[in-house]
């Protein structure tokens, strides 16, 4: 091949591809009212807790701060004391000594980052559970048992007397989740497991929350409520949802669903109508999902739609967080979802040694996980290596918390470009319409019909070579693999 030749075929290939529908329209008609967007505190905080100072308060900036990511919900892993876990990072302390008996020191570092989320006046704070301290579990461990039924009001009080002590400090959570995935309980008597967990049998569930909603009546926590059931996958909570939805309605706040089979869009259109059906009125939260990679492993650094499941891989760059934000989409715009929650806020599982290898932070390795918005270095202990790494889906996240804020209506979107998705929202403060380019090539996009969201204002942009540009003129087009939110006054 000629320079020339090879020249014109990188143009073509390059080239913004035709606009296959015809203006883009935003309705008039709000879908759902939104309601929180936000990450969790399990594990990481077990290890930044041993950080200096300077760096434990430039992460609580970089995750709370409007200045940067601005996350309007934060989830606190309530510990189970770790016993059984074979994992020490992963084994968090509990306060419970005994019934009644409290030892506040405990959780150092939880409590660190907790603290500090409430004096960044994060809105919404959730206490979730992954197993109760082992003088409540079947086989007095923090994993591989579960919950003994006579015990179930006693750890109801346990937890409400936490909400009461951080209450009385200042500290207000303004939801509980008292059983995080309780279709497992993540191990063997055997063999130490990976994590705390605990079962929690369907016909368990009411209990368990019928019974936190009294002890929180009890302890006039009126305000604080409840989310459940956090099941794993979403083809197992609809199997399940019937025999203990209904009964423990009236004490649920909203039903919270994982999504670690990653579904299709049929397959969770099914979530929302099953929930109106049993649970009606009750909105549905989208609140853990992390770990993916494609099931065709030739699109795993290629195509960020391409249909995903669960396991190793890292990208921290524009393919790993469009993936992401395709589960935003689904969870929004497909589910009816208000709320959604990532994993976790910071991850160990880079993959790679960013000592010996500065540049491999930003690239994919298929050693490392899709489960943190930023990393830090696991041998921080050995090599003193206190960095902390951003990776492109901080960023695509900052766009949402930014412009789908809680109170917002989110507007359907039609006609968008072939491989674009988009996500309208609305509010006093004006409108935003996000848009993803889920390809590589330069898309075109006509917004001439988007009139419902008011006057062009700005624009900002992230793509692979840019963080959060700030673009002042009428967007016309959007870079291949990036994410693009108008803003509309």
């Amino acid at each position: 091949m000629t320079l020339l030749s090879w020249r014109l075929a990188f143009l073509l290939a390059t080239a913004a591809v035709p606009l296959i529908n015809g203006r883009v329209t935003v309705s008039t008609q709000p879908a759902q009212t939104m309601n929180g967007i936000g990450a969790s505190g399990a594990w990481w905080p077990n290890n930044l807790g041993q950080y200096p100072e300077s760096v434990r308060s430039h992460v609580a900036d970089l995750l709370f701060s409007q200045n940067h990511l601005g996350l309007s919900s934060y989830r606190y892993n309530l510990g189970g004391g770790g016993v059984w876990v074979g994992t020490p990072s992963r084994a968090t302390e509990t306060f419970f000594v005994s019934p009644g008996v409290y030892n506040w020191s405990a959780d150092a570092g939880g409590v660190y980052f907790l603290r500090k989320a409430a004096q960044f006046r994060v809105p919404q704070l959730t206490l979730f559970v992954n197993s109760a301290p082992p003088a409540f579990t079947t086989n007095n461990r923090s994993c591989a048992g579960g919950i003994v039924d006579a015990l179930i009001p006693d750890y109801a009080k346990y937890i409400a007397d936490v909400v009461t002590h951080f209450k009385d400090e200042g500290v207000i959570f303004t939801h509980i989740s008292p059983m995080n995935e309780p279709d497992s309980s993540f191990g063997t008597n055997d063999t130490p497991c990976g994590q705390e967990g605990m079962m929690v049998t369907p016909s368990q569930r009411p209990a368990v929350i019928n019974a936190l909603r009294s002890a929180l009546d009890n302890a006039k926590l009126h305000t604080v409520q409840i989310i459940s059931d956090e099941t794993s996958s979403a083809q197992q909570l609809l199997s399940e949802m019937p025999t203990w939805l209904p009964a423990a309605a009236p004490s649920l706040g909203a039903f919270c669903h994982h999504q670690y089979s990653f579904p299709s869009d049929s397959l969770v259109e099914q979530i929302p109508a099953m929930v109106n059906e049993l649970a009606p009125g009750k909105e549905t939260w989208f609140s853990e999902i992390c770990c993916f990679k494609a099931i065709n492993s030739s699109l795993q650094h290629t195509d960020p739609a391409a249909p995903q499941t669960f396991g190793a891989g890292y990208q921290p760059g524009m393919v790993g967080a469009l993936k992401l934000g395709n589960m935003l989409r689904q969870s929004f715009a497909v589910i009816g979802d208000v709320h959604f929650d990532w994993w976790t806020a910071l991850s160990d599982g880079i993959g790679c040694d960013p000592v010996a290898n500065v540049t491999c932070i930003m690239a994919d390795n298929e050693n490392g996980y899709n489960d943190g918005l930023m990393y830090y270095d696991n041998r921080f202990a050995s090599n003193g290596n206190f960095a902390v790494y951003l990776t492109k889906r901080f960023h695509l996240v900052r766009h949402f918390t930014h412009f789908v804020r809680i109170g917002a209506k989110r507007l359907p979107v039609d006609d968008l470009p072939n491989n674009v998705q988009g996500l309208a929202s609305k509010d006093s403060k004006g409108g935003s319409l996000i848009l993803m380019n889920m390809s590589p090539n330069t898309i075109p996009v006509d917004l001439s019909g988007v009139t419902s969201l008011g006057m062009f204002h700005s624009a900002v942009q992230t793509t692979a070579s840019a963080d959060w540009e700030t673009i002042r003129k009428a967007v016309d087009a959007v870079p291949g693999l990036s994410i693009t939110t108008v803003l509309f006054q």
